[in-house]
């Protein structure tokens, strides 16, 4: 079937495996956790309804970022009741549009996120779920660009700022949610168990003051390795939660994205030219960081394979074709020898691949295509020249 897709489609394209997806699903479903708890897919890790469609049809709910993130899980058919709505940066335009659709929680990460909420709920005769995101001061020892709980951050709120008693005052709002998360890419269990940790202490200590946390929202950051064997111990985890979680009646909230959906994805790419600069040979393709922007900015080099029968093993840096010298996919990496007119396949593409895209040096953002057990369908059209201009004024 594979042979088919690359026949029928220009390159560069993104390709989904479901059957990943679902098997991602299954996985986190079948640890059989032994307290009330839910998944709610991190929708920025890949925001394409197909795809949030068939998490929802796995039982997931949404969490989103943005007005955008909460419009398409709703298209998608995820209920309001299960999205989160997290993010340092809500516009009031976020707000409102949140608190009209009565979603499960808004998890706020600035204090003044608090008083628009209820003065804004008031006004449309509401009260408002809200969360807040601690931020616990915990090094979650993953890369620098994706820690997330450190102080020192833009991310949450330490608990010294939070004056608890004038929120359970309000009329408008009601919060029953703490929330947390520290990172991606983690495989120390540990990391995240202390940050559990916190947010379990505190709920108990604000419950015997009158409030009524129900909900903890632990966040993901479950590690999806490139390049290593490394992986979280989910038995490990699984064990050292449940016994946090011993005798407390907290529904728990999992906010795994990359996790779901990285292996899923691969985004593939023809080879167009072949030069020598200096002792370096680089390998020009029709993909660039416009397709795939997580090599340039965070400095990595991705797995990538080749689509032929090559024996020889050659050093390569693989270059895109924009306008930019951070327009690198890999560098310096050993790939079987490829000649002009090969393709090469980026795997772990499915998670910040075509989500974090754009039109850079006008170019056309790709179609990206499903592919169940027997068939496959274009989940997102690739754009025209005219699509590039669609809402521009001249």
């Amino acid at each position: 079937m594979f042979d088919k897709i690359l026949n029928e489609f220009s390159t560069p394209f993104y390709l989904y495996k479901e059957e990943t997806i679902i098997a991602k699903t299954k996985l986190l479903k079948e640890l059989n956790l032994d307290f009330s708890h839910k998944f709610h897919f991190a929708v920025k890790a890949n925001p394409n309804l197909a795809i949030l469609n068939l998490l929802k049809t796995q039982g997931f709910g949404a969490e989103v970022v943005s007005a955008g993130e909460l419009f398409k899980s709703l298209k998608a058919g995820i209920d309001p009741s299960e999205v989160i709505f997290d993010g340092p940066g809500k516009t009031e335009f976020d707000l409102k549009y949140a608190i009209t659709q009565q979603i499960k929680s808004i998890n706020v990460e600035n204090l003044e996120e608090i008083d628009f909420i209820n003065e804004y709920s008031l006004s449309k005769g509401l009260k408002t779920n809200i969360g807040i995101r601690l931020n616990p001061n915990i090094d979650a020892d993953t890369l620098e660009k994706i820690t997330t709980g450190k102080s020192g951050g833009k991310f949450g709120i330490s608990e010294d700022q939070i004056n608890f008693d004038r929120i359970l005052e309000m009329k408008g709002v009601q919060l029953s949610t703490l929330s947390v998360h520290i990172g991606s890419q983690i495989v120390d269990h540990q990391k995240l168990i202390q940050s559990y940790g916190q947010l379990i202490l505190l709920a108990d200590q604000l419950n015997k003051k009158n409030h009524i946390i129900t909900n903890l929202d632990f966040g993901g950051g479950f590690g999806v390795m490139d390049h290593s064997d490394d992986a979280l111990d989910f038995v490990e985890w699984q064990k050292e939660l449940e016994n946090l979680l011993q005798g407390k009646k907290y529904h728990i909230i999992f906010e795994p994205g990359r996790f779901i959906v990285a292996n899923s994805g691969e985004l593939i790419t023809k080879v167009l030219y072949i030069k020598s600069s200096g002792n370096q040979e680089i390998i020009i393709t029709d993909a660039s960081f416009s397709e795939y922007l997580r090599p340039a900015l965070y400095e990595i080099n991705p797995p990538v394979q080749t689509l032929n029968n090559s024996k020889e093993l050659k050093n390569y840096d693989i270059a895109g074709g924009i306008c930019e010298s951070t327009d690198f996919l890999a560098k310096n990496i050993k790939l079987p020898e490829v000649k002009v007119g090969d393709y090469l396949k980026f795997i772990n593409v499915g998670a910040y691949g075509s989500s974090m895209s754009s039109t850079y040096n006008s170019r056309p953002r790709p179609l990206e295509v499903l592919m169940g057990q027997n068939e496959y369908r274009v989940i997102r059209s690739r754009d025209t020249l005219e699509d590039l201009c669609k809402n521009e004024i001249m």
